[in-house]
């Protein structure tokens, strides 16, 4: 008659359970992996060069790209003609913020009006940004005119596009619910439709912020005194390789500071629904 044999199982390997990740890894593991990230971008990047799979004249090494930028801001340049391009870009983020925001509120709360203005934006949100470059230029001229209507046309339509989208998107349980109590109409609208609808804003919010200077510096080569644009156009006619990419530098370092401060005032405006999501 066969017996049943039962090992002892070693008391280390019952009690052995998952090791849980250290809290700083944790904590820190987004900014541990953006740094390896980033240094192996700079790494390939000089390798690229050093190799020479693209001539220097091209594509300039990280370290003289890093040169070319401490020293734009050490005498002058880079200052100089990076305020009046923030500056473009701040006015009209601006007046994109209010009027796509306002436009989008109506569009999207008044579903006839949207039916009535849907073909008309429709055509006019395709039209490519560099194609009405010279309609803006003839309107308006070279001066800061055209060149901000330029960045408001490229805001103006991600802002207004995700506004339609939040405020047509709110769940109709909460306005009924509202309703049922007796709520009025402003009330409905100030306390329940826009408080819904806020954190939809911001994604169209981030991506116009990032659409400024981007617009920008395409107006910016159409004429103009100062600007970035105008920083790398110049350097570009004087195959100053370093510097074109010292301007590209300094436009992607203000795109990552908008994305903080546009991130910061999305977590303070919506700190709200902090433990009723999941973000």
């Amino acid at each position: 008659m066969a017996t049943a044999t039962t090992e002892a199982v070693p008391a280390e390997v019952a009690i052995r359970r998952p090791k849980r990740p250290r809290a700083f890894l944790v904590k820190y593991d987004r900014y541990l992996y953006g740094t390896a990230g980033l240094l192996g971008f700079l790494v390939l990047w000089w390798l690229v060069i050093d190799r020479g799979l693209i001539d220097s004249l091209y594509l300039a090494t990280p370290q003289d790209t890093v040169k070319a930028f401490v020293g734009g801001l050490a005498d002058g340049t880079i200052v100089t003609d990076a305020w009046p391009s923030i500056q473009r870009a701040v006015i009209g983020f601006s007046i994109a913020l209010v009027i796509g925001i306002v436009l989008g509120i109506l569009v999207g709360s008044i579903p006839a009006f949207g039916k009535f203005a849907e073909p008309v934006l429709l055509f006019f949100r395709n039209l490519s940004l560099l194609a009405l470059l010279p309609v803006f230029v003839a309107f308006l001229g070279i001066d800061e005119e055209s060149k901000i209507a330029i960045v408001v046309w490229a805001c103006f339509w991600p802002i207004f596009i995700n506004a339609v989208g939040a405020v047509g998107g709110v769940e109709r349980i909460l306005i009924n619910s509202a309703r049922t109590l007796g709520a009025g109409r402003f009330y409905i609208f100030t306390q329940v439709v826009l408080p819904a609808a806020l954190p939809s804003f911001f994604p169209g919010i981030r991506l116009a912020a990032a659409n400024a200077f981007t617009a920008l510096v395409a107006a910016e080569l159409v004429g103009g005194a100062q600007g970035l644009g105008i920083y790398i156009n110049n350097a570009s006619y004087r195959m100053q390789t370093p510097q074109i990419y010292a301007g590209i530098l300094t436009l992607g370092l203000l795109g990552v500071l908008v994305n903080a401060v546009m991130a910061g005032a999305e977590r303070y405006l919506t700190r709200w629904q902090r433990g009723l999501t999941t973000r």
